[in-house]
């Protein structure tokens, strides 16, 4: 069972993060994060709802930018009910973590700790 610390919320969503699942690898580090929304929303291919996603991101420090590698997407919150889709991207591009997001709470405290 991870254990899923509370980083912050908004009116859309809590996002937690598993600070066991930290992995460094020079100036990246990749963590385990949870986003888990207040009100569900909609897998576009399926027509789901959609209540959390946990995925496994990869943060490039320096460059301040962040991709996924893996995320799952649930029907229930906090990870729970079926899986909606679950998808792997172990080839995605970087995108730059926009201040004030999810992800550049994330980006705190993976790279601060470098």
């Amino acid at each position: 069972m991870a254990a899923w610390k509370e980083l912050g919320a908004n009116e859309l969503m809590v996002v937690y993060v598993d600070l066991d699942t930290i992995n460094d690898q020079g100036e990246k580090a990749q963590i385990m994060s949870m986003l888990d929304f207040k009100k569900p929303g909609m897998n576009p291919k399926t027509k789901q709802a959609v209540s959390s996603i946990i995925g496994l991101n990869e943060y490039n420090c320096p460059a301040i930018s962040y991709r996924p590698i893996e995320f799952k997407e649930f029907s229930g919150n906090k990870g729970s009910g079926k899986v909606v889709s679950d998808n792997k991207t172990p080839n995605s591009e970087f995108e730059p973590v926009v201040s004030e997001s999810w992800t550049a709470g994330v980006f705190n405290v993976v790279c601060q700790r470098k």
